[in-house]
């Protein structure tokens, strides 16, 4: 489904960047970031958000061709080479960034003091 997710964010980004020069480019690769940022963190690892970019760069892949009738929905102009490449930059920085691991904490309500850091050990003289 990310990948799907990605297609249409694609599209989108594709379609709209060239809308109101700088912002529309701006606006198409903050959307990106953040539906990328929000895979990696809702996925355990970097798959949802590896599928995502997929689909966005896929698309725009696609797009920044020439169709059969020489028309380019992705023109190689600032705009263009913004979303091109700009797309495929924030990729890379939300794919490497490393996670975030958060320390374990107690409840509040908890009535322990302090916890073991190892089970404790059985003494091999009792029976």
């Amino acid at each position: 489904m990310a990948i799907l997710g990605g297609v249409v964010i694609g599209l989108m980004g594709s379609f709209t960047h060239q809308s109101v020069q700088p912002w529309g480019a701006a606006i198409a690769l903050s959307t990106v970031a953040l539906y990328l940022s929000g895979l990696r963190a809702w996925g355990d690892d970097r798959g949802p958000a590896g599928a995502g970019a997929i689909g966005i760069a896929g698309v725009s892949a696609i797009l920044a061709a020439p169709g059969a009738d020489g028309s380019i929905v992705i023109p190689a102009n600032a705009a263009g080479y913004s979303w091109s490449l700009g797309l495929v930059l924030v990729a890379l920085i939300v794919l490497a960034w490393p996670r975030v691991q958060r320390p374990h904490r107690r409840p509040t309500s908890s009535i322990e003091t302090t916890a073991p850091d190892r089970p404790e050990e059985k003494d091999p003289t009792a029976p």
